[in-house]
């Protein structure tokens, strides 16, 4: 604590802008009194000291902070108790159980347990115990219909058992390409029960040994992942059903602190505001640009009201970058590049800016990159609904290819009105009689338009000045790059756009 209050000065952090929090562990100890006076005497700092209900809503803010929406259960599993809530969040106001349940089954607690007491009596013990903690919680009715609508509840996790548990999915997951960010990532039920299954049932970590370290989890860790099985296998048979399971680094701290911000900051999106400082002057004209290019209610709400905006602030951070790396850069922007170390960002969110911005600078990408993208498309097509997955990663393509074309007309990140604009209608909507000249794979020639598909087809016009600078041949090759890679993202895709191209004189 000492050392603390030094580090403090160091960054000039007032007094009275220093609080000291103690939670389970203090609250407990036998020498807690003791342990008070001794900061106090060190620094002139008071404890203060957390009951455990308002230590369950803080982590819970914790938890809020650390994604830019959450819905559904609430775990914790520290080291000497657990705790269960709901929770709901959304534009920054954070809903959660006035009746949150404790139990003494901490990571800690059940390895200690589990050298003396029968292991099958404490598995039923527990699941008992947590039939009675769903009921207490009382989970609102708008929250079980919905779970009985999409297949079960999320889980929102947080505590070191559970991170030590994420970290060793992460660890079995070969190829997975976020590796060393647990904040964000989720798995669903049938992984992680299949893990605790075997945890509990072998008492041992699968795969692991003295030459195998996994990364980010401690020996003592190690030695508590059969107890966390044991306990997780047990809640599994006790609440309802869980799709997914979501895992969180946020805690007491961030909880604290997220608690005190205004309601109107708390609803800020995270992906937008770590790359807000990045974006160009006019970065809205090219958002209002892009979007003309996309249908406004049939693209997925992730793509056009997130990974957009986002797209659009990050533009040009790898203009000043050598050609061949542009497009590699970009792709890793948010687990390795700039914004990687934003805290709020579901892996999901960072694969897609990383795709829809690799694009955006033409995607042209070694082999061993390529291979990276379409784990990066793994993770967006692990979670929830698949079809929907599908169109989320086909759009976050689209615009990226989209911005590719626009900044290529607008490179230095002013962008001037009436140079070039976009005009989007369904398939079903093309006059027939509507002559567009198309810009074939070698020269520009008309080409005959194609027939109507059954599927979800949208005709795209690029309507463009026959004689400005800026739409010269470097402009309309980009088009005709544009054409051929979303004709090849539309083959075999429910999702089907046609690009067309019409010079007009000015």
């Amino acid at each position: 604590m000492k050392r603390f209050k030094l580090i403090c000065d160091d960054f000039g952090v007032p007094e009275t802008s220093v609080r000291v929090i103690a939670t389970e562990a203090t609250r407990d100890a036998i020498n807690v009194d003791e342990f008070v006076n001794a900061v106090y005497g060190s620094t002139g700092w008071k404890v203060e000291i957390l009951g455990q209900e308002d230590e369950t809503k803080v982590g819970i803010y914790g938890v809020v902070s650390s994604f830019n929406t959450v819905r559904g259960l609430y775990l914790d599993v520290a080291g000497g108790s657990t705790q269960l809530s709901w929770v709901i969040s959304s534009n920054g106001e954070v809903k959660q159980s006035s009746k949150p349940v404790s139990l003494p089954y901490g990571a800690g607690t059940l390895l200690r347990r589990m050298r003396t007491d029968d292991n099958r009596a404490l598995f039923y013990e527990i699941k008992e115990a947590y039939k009675d903690a769903i009921e207490k919680i009382d989970i609102p009715q708008e929250m079980i219909d919905d779970a009985k609508r999409e297949g079960g509840f999320e889980l929102w996790t947080r505590g070191g058992g559970l991170r030590g548990m994420g970290h060793l999915l992460l660890y079995q997951s070969e190829g997975y390409p976020i590796q060393t960010i647990i904040n964000g990532y989720a798995c669903t039920y049938e992984e992680f029960s299949s893990l605790s299954d075997y945890l509990f049932l072998k008492q041992k970590i699968p795969g692991s040994s003295k030459d195998h370290k996994i990364f980010k989890v401690s020996e003592r860790r190690a030695l508590q992942l059969p107890a966390v099985g044991l306990f997780m296998s047990a809640v599994f048979e006790a609440i309802p059903q869980i799709r997914a399971v979501h895992f969180s680094e946020g805690g007491v701290r961030e909880g604290s602190l997220y608690s005190l911000l205004p309601k109107e900051i708390r609803a800020q999106d995270p992906l937008l505001i770590a790359s807000r400082p990045y974006a160009p002057l006019l970065t809205e004209k090219y958002l209002y640009l892009l979007r003309t290019s996309i249908p406004k209610d049939d693209i997925p709400e992730i793509v056009n009201e997130r990974i957009a905006p986002a797209l659009c602030n990050l533009a040009f951070v790898h203009a000043s970058y050598p050609k061949e790396l542009q497009p590699t850069a970009a792709l890793h922007v948010a687990t390795r590049g700039i914004i990687a170390g934003c805290h709020g960002l579901s892996h999901r969110a960072r694969a897609l800016i990383g795709i829809a911005l690799c694009n955006r600078w033409g995607g042209n990408i070694p082999e061993s990159e390529e291979k990276y993208c379409q784990e990066l498309e793994q993770v967006v097509l692990r979670e929830g609904d698949k079809a929907e997955a599908l169109r989320v990663v086909w759009w976050t393509k689209y615009i990226g290819t989209i911005m590719y074309v626009i900044c290529g007309v607008h490179p230095g990140g002013n962008i001037r009105d009436n140079v070039f604009d976009f005009h989007v209608s369904k398939r079903s909507e093309v006059e027939t009689s509507l002559k567009e000249l198309f810009i074939d794979d070698a020269t520009a020639t008309k080409v005959k338009e194609e027939t109507t598909r059954k599927n979800r087809g949208y005709e795209v016009v690029v309507r463009i000045s026959k004689d400005d600078l800026k739409t010269s041949a470097s402009v309309r090759s980009r088009i005709i790059t544009l054409q051929k890679k979303v004709r090849k993202l539309s083959r075999g895709s429910v999702e089907r756009v046609k690009i067309g191209v019409q010079f007009y004189e000015e």
